[in-house]
């Protein structure tokens, strides 16, 4: 598995430390999870948009 380093403002810092907190799980996860899910939705637009010219 490929590791990456971002940057991200403080606000966002504080809304998935938040997130993270409130599931009990680490930031990182979070992050990863919503990265996973926006991928996902994208991929799934560019489908149905090929579909549909």
């Amino acid at each position: 598995m490929k590791e990456y380093k971002i940057r991200i403002d403080d606000a966002a810092a504080k809304f998935y430390e938040t997130i993270a907190r409130r599931t009990e799980t680490k930031p990182e996860r979070v992050m990863a999870e919503t990265l996973f899910k926006v991928a996902g939705e994208l991929s799934l637009k560019a489908v149905l948009d090929n579909q549909n010219p």
